[in-house]
């Protein structure tokens, strides 16, 4: 019995040992970064919010008509290449229904006027031919396939109102780590999620909403892969940029909206203002760079 006890007592100290060396051997590594520095050559970190207005004519580039970066990430998504998550902690994934209900801004008000119908408007719903070639509604002949769910959901939220299109979603949000590393002597931004935000203008309450935030790790391959993700070189054409290394120049204007805070707050929040955020962000801009460029003064 002694010796039962010895053994079983062996085997649990041997596979606690490899859990144990299975932890430490992954220690130290955010599994978000695209190029990881281990933890123990951090010698300085912070953790930035930046918001991209796209509108802005510096990162207007980001948003050429047609190749929109919010379009690149919703055409993404409906091909099952991306992973959309709830918020930038991306630890809750969001499914393609989900992520389509969020795009989909339900139609307001009571309906039609009269004379909004008198004009033929809604006729492709009344069942009867609207004079353009077509009988019967999109919903109608949707709903006879009773084993293709996807596309009536799709009917469904066309239904009760349209989907967004990629060039209203304006708002980005980039999460990403300021690290200074110790061994390299040298800082980084690593950017860590993406997030596309819904306007408050087109939100069904009135106030910004998250549409889907993206691990940028699984971005940046997707960027490279597709030669069509570019950020446009409107000074010379010939050089179109992919957007992998449009984020790794740092091609785009940031505001920095918040910073690792205990509270978890916006800038505005604590300062109690936009105005004062506002000048809070700048001021913290020209912090973070005095702070390095005096780490070589003697």
């Amino acid at each position: 019995m002694k010796k039962i006890t010895v053994l079983t007592s062996l085997l649990a100290f041997v596979a606690f040992s490899a859990v144990f060396a299975q932890e430490k051997s992954d220690n130290g590594i955010n599994p978000l970064s695209l190029r990881p520095v281990h933890e123990s050559n951090v010698m300085y970190k912070l953790t930035l919010w930046r918001r991209l207005d796209l509108n802005e004519k510096a990162n207007q580039p980001l948003f050429a008509k047609g190749t929109e970066i919010t379009k690149h990430l919703i055409d993404g998504v409906k091909a099952g290449v991306l992973e959309p998550y709830d918020n930038d902690s991306v630890s809750t994934k969001i499914t393609l229904e989900e992520f389509t209900r969020r795009l989909t801004k339900k139609f307001e008000g009571g309906g039609l006027s009269k004379e909004e119908i008198e004009a033929g408007f809604g006729s492709e719903t009344s069942g009867e031919d609207d004079g353009w070639g077509g009988g019967g509604s999109a919903t109608e002949t949707t709903s006879q396939d009773s084993g293709n769910t996807e596309t009536q959901a799709t009917s469904s939220a066309n239904a009760d109102g349209y989907e967004l299109f990629a060039s209203d979603l304006y708002i980005i949000e980039v999460k990403e780590d300021w690290i200074f590393d110790k061994q390299r002597s040298r800082q980084y931004f690593d950017i860590q999620t993406i997030t596309i935000k819904i306007p408050a203008d087109l939100s069904s309450d009135g106030l910004e909403k998250e549409l889907a935030s993206f691990k940028y790790k699984e971005l940046e391959s997707y960027f490279r892969l597709n030669p069509n993700c570019i950020w446009y070189n409107a000074a010379n054409t010939a050089q179109h940029k992919n957007l992998a290394d449009a984020f790794e120049l740092r091609l785009f204007n940031g505001r920095i909206i918040k910073k690792s805070n205990a509270l978890n707050k916006y800038l505005d929040q604590v300062y109690k203002s936009p105005k004062e955020g506002l000048q809070k962000s700048q001021q913290l801009e020209y912090e973070l760079l005095e702070w390095e460029n005096n780490l070589w003064e003697y």
